[in-house]
């Protein structure tokens, strides 16, 4: 997993105790996605102009330790698995001390304006063994 982005935490995002809500991690996971996606030469809005769109399929996400409001966190990223339409991309989220907060995954369906699937395009999956597919890393000790 690479680098892809920073966050910090603001007060919308924490339920009443000042823990990041659940839900909110999801939305972190888009951040880190859309910033590889950047960093691979592909972002998104080229996928757009051409009518292809990233649906999500599946998701997983397991929460290790809580983000608190005003945390500097740190999202990592990387392609896990290409296939057919499919891509999945894992993430990790990690606090200011490198400690992992939350893991997890989303699966998405390469589709159409019509809302059918599309295989992955080839220039994408060219970048993509250019840099490697590679497995999510185990938590930090």
């Amino acid at each position: 997993m690479i680098e892809v982005a920073r966050y910090r935490v603001i007060f919308g995002d924490c339920d009443p105790m000042r823990i990041v809500y659940y839900g909110n991690y999801f939305r972190l996971f888009e951040i880190g996605r859309a910033e590889l996606f950047r960093r691979l030469g592909h972002p998104f809005a080229t996928y757009i102009a051409r009518g292809l769109y990233l649906g999500v399929i599946a998701t997983t996400c397991r929460y290790h330790r809580p983000s608190r409001y005003d945390d500097d966190l740190v999202i990592y990223a990387a392609v896990t698995e290409t296939r057919g339409a499919r891509v999945t991309i894992g993430y990790e989220i990690r606090g200011p001390d490198g400690e992992l907060r939350v893991a997890g995954s989303t699966t998405h369906a390469v589709i159409g304006e019509d809302g059918k699937p599309r295989r992955i395009p080839e220039e994408f999956r060219a970048a993509l063994r250019g840099c490697g597919e590679t497995p999510p890393l185990p938590p930090a000790s």
